[in-house]
């Protein structure tokens, strides 16, 4: 039998308990099974209650059907199979008892409620209202399952349920953001409220099982219902060796233990706070925090957002050492306009051994920088401006270096739009230095160029000239002033072709490019080398051939009376995008030199000898789908072979999928390094890294671990370990587990794995 009546009691849809997000309950919940995605590969199928049922689509009016109705007293008795159904809600069960004289509803027997949000399925099911007119439901023995949020929706089951329209209140109840039948993990309680007003969830003497297993217990626990919420983030447990532990019998260093523990306050919308403690066996409790706050969102795209970063770490008493250990870093990023930027940083530690005992990371890093830097710059205008100083702080096997105490600078280009473009450059830098014996002092730099792009279509020929102006007033050094002009042609005979590549529609760029280029020569062995490198020290590249400059920085300026042949082929596709590579790219250069001596970097050295002719810079490139294939070579002509050469293979499918190999021969020293991950199943997979100086046989870095990955729980476990540089290394290991919903993937073992792993991202899905 079918009917259809207006329904007085359509409030009755008040029944939802609009959790907006129960699924997000937890603090920063895992990525990985968002409502708005599709089901998650690691994921078992999607499962409901029972199957979802279809809305009335007549608004305003009920379908009713049953075996039976009849009407006595005011009230409608229905039975037999009954099914109620509107625009909003969907009810089913034996019996349904709906009375006109109170507004009540009492559903039993094989219950199935279905609203816009919930699920629930009951023996016994109740609705009616208070006197001020609010909707109270009530349903015993009852499942429930918070559906409209997807896999990720709250469910469990519970004595008693209780529903106004700001709560929810479950009586001997449980409660898990894992799938319906399911639940590897769950929350036991006496008592657990969701209040709709306060987006918090309370529970009363809260277990919480993971299969079946109480793991921990909290007379009082809270957490939120939907977006960011303060409470407990996943705790990690690690061993470690102590690097100055002792040695027993069979000389090795007994193991050591460490809990971290954190908090996530939610602070404001913009801004949050984690406070975390850490117990070292070997060293004592070390306190930390982190404090991150948006200062103001992306100007544009080409933009990153303002924010500021404060952490802290404190160990009140070393029990190796007796000292106090800390560290402290501030970092600040604001965009004032989409031209103006400041960004400053503030990084130390409490001793330079700091990483290498503590924080167990790090450990091949020789300074740590702090500094400020304002920067304008003006694209349409062709300015840009900057300031900055800086300071350092040597740690572990470092050596102290020049700093920037202060240093200005300014570039314009003058007539950009024409075929005479005008480039001046002017810095000036105030070099300091721990040691008072060094030759600190200010060096002020001004450069001027000039290009003409002469009327020809092909071949493209461009002269060009300028001068150098460096002033270096030293501390206890008569100063000094270097002047060197310069000037040069390139012809460029670049062409375009449509082509194919690997089967793919492509453009072929080929570039041949001669270029001659004339410097002055000046003695240049007094002038001290503040920021200068020889970047021809390990291996000549294309890039560092066609740019003509050998050193970094301004110290040193080479001589130069020379011609450079390059060739420059690439194809690429015609419908790939800014972040693609390039299908196949090869490069080949050479120069060729009148002058058979060179500006020296060496200290009191004015020149160097050298061929009438520099090595051969090649490079091969090749990116297909997810293969990428590079080799650079430097090839000496006199003795046929490569001197210097750089070999890296990829695969990248994802970052669960990928493999990275690199062969570094760089004459004196040969580095491998490898890098992958592999996944065993959907929800398994294995990661580790390898940074090897083979030819002392010091293994730098070694990473290994294994991930488990589900829709409600995830767990990793990853060994370290690492040169000390004191003959011998340092070995630990972690672990952690994440409930979804209850913990943070944010863990203090994320940003090790990532730095060790090139590639690979730690947080787990």
């Amino acid at each position: 039998m079918k009917k259809y009546l207006i329904f007085f009691l359509l409030s009755l849809s008040q029944f939802s308990t609009h959790a907006e997000g129960t699924s997000e309950g937890g603090i920063q919940l895992l990525s990985g099974c968002l409502p708005s995605s599709p089901v998650c590969k690691n994921c078992p199928e999607y499962q409901t209650l029972f199957p979802i049922e279809e809305f009335s689509p007549n608004t305003g009016n009920l379908d009713i059907e049953a075996d039976e109705s009849e009407i006595i007293n005011e009230k409608y008795f229905l039975s037999g199979d009954v099914k109620v159904s509107s625009d909003n809600l969907f009810l089913s069960a034996d019996n349904v008892e709906v009375s006109s004289k109170n507004n009540s509803l009492l559903a039993t027997g094989q219950v199935k409620f279905q609203d816009e949000d919930y699920l629930i399925t009951s023996d016994l099911l109740n609705a009616t209202r208070d006197e001020e007119g609010e909707l109270i439901a009530t349903a015993s023995n009852a499942n429930y399952q918070d559906f409209s949020a997807g896999i990720g929706g709250a469910n469990g089951y519970a004595n008693f349920i209780s529903k106004t329209p700001t709560s929810v209140v479950l009586t001997d109840s449980t409660y898990s953001l894992c799938p319906v039948n399911d639940n590897d993990w769950l929350i036991d309680a006496d008592r657990i409220e969701l209040n709709l007003d306060k987006n918090r969830g309370f529970a009363d003497n809260a277990i919480i099982k993971f299969y079946g297993v109480p793991i921990f217990f909290m007379p009082k626990y809270s957490w939120v219902l939907s977006g960011r919420g303060s409470g407990f983030l996943t705790p990690s447990y690690s061993t470690y060796t102590d690097i100055k532990a002792k040695k027993d019998q069979y000389g090795r260093k007994k193991s050591s233990h460490s809990f971290r523990l954190p908090y996530y306050i939610n602070l404001a919308p913009d801004r949050d706070l984690v406070v975390a403690l850490t117990w070292m066996s070997s060293r004592g409790f070390l306190s930390e925090g982190k404090y991150r706050q948006l200062i103001a969102p992306k100007i544009s795209s080409e933009h990153e957002e303002s924010i500021l970063i404060a952490e802290a770490k404190y160990l009140p008493q070393d029990k190796k050492t007796n000292l106090k250990r800390w560290l402290l870093n501030f970092t600040q990023e604001i965009d004032f306009s989409d031209k103006l930027h400041l960004s400053t940083q503030y990084y130390r530690v409490s001793d330079k051994e700091y990483f290498k005992e503590i924080a167990r990371t790090s450990t091949h890093d020789k300074t740590l920088y702090s500094n400020l830097e304002l920067t304008y710059t003006d694209i349409d205008a062709n300015l840009s401006m900057g300031f900055l100083t800086e300071d350092i702080q040597v740690v572990n096997a470092g050596a102290p270096i020049y700093t920037r105490a202060a240093e200005g600078s300014i570039n314009k280009t003058l007539l950009s739009n024409t075929r005479n473009p005008i480039s001046v450059g002017f810095i000036s830098t105030n070099f300091a230095h721990k040691k008072e014996d060094e030759s600190a002092g200010i060096r002020t730099h001004l450069n001027l160029e000039i290009s003409r792009t002469l009327g020809i279509n092909y071949p493209t020929i461009t002269p060009k000239a300028g001068i150098t102006i460096t002033q270096y007033a030293l501390k206890n050094n008569p100063n000094i002033l270097r002047k060197i002009s310069n000037y040069g042609l390139d012809i460029d005979f670049t062409k375009n072709y449509s082509s194919s590549m690997f089967g793919f529609e492509a453009n072929h760029k080929i570039s041949p490019l001669i270029s001659y280029n004339y410097r002055a020569k000046k003695v240049q062995g007094n002038i001290p080398i503040f920021d200068s490198e020889d970047t021809y020290a390990e291996i000549i590249t294309f890039a560092g051939l066609t740019s003509g400059e050998r050193y970094s920085g301004l110290d040193r300026i080479t001589n130069r009376n020379d011609i450079t042949v390059s060739l420059e082929s690439t194809y690429r596709a015609v419908d790939a995008k800014d972040i693609d590579k390039d299908l196949l790219s090869l490069k080949v250069a050479q120069s060729f030199y009148t002058d058979n001596e060179v500006v020296s970097a060496t200290t009191s050295t004015n020149f160097e000898t050298r061929k009438s002719y520099s090595d051969i810079a090649a490079s091969i490139d090749i990116a297909v789908g997810n293969y990428v294939f590079s080799h650079a070579g430097q090839f000496n002509p006199d003795t046929s072979k490569l001197v210097n050469k750089t070999n890296t293979l990829s695969y990248i499918s994802s970052s669960r999928k990928f493999l990275s190999l690199a062969f570094i021969d760089g004459g004196r020293t040969k580095t491998e390094k490898f890098y992958g991950a592999l996944p065993l199943t959907n929800s398994i997979h294995l990661f580790g890294g390898l940074d090897k100086i083979t030819s002392t046989g010091i293994r730098v870095t070694e990473t290994s671990g294994i991930a488990y990955e589900s829709c409600c729980w995830a767990f990793r476990l990853a060994h370290f370990k690492e040169d000390n540089a004191k003959g011998g290394y340092s070995y630990s290991t972690s672990g952690e587990l994440i409930l979804t919903g209850l913990g943070s993937t944010q863990s203090s073992l994320n940003g090790r794995i990532e730095s060790y792993i090139p590639g690979y991202r730690a947080s787990l899905d």
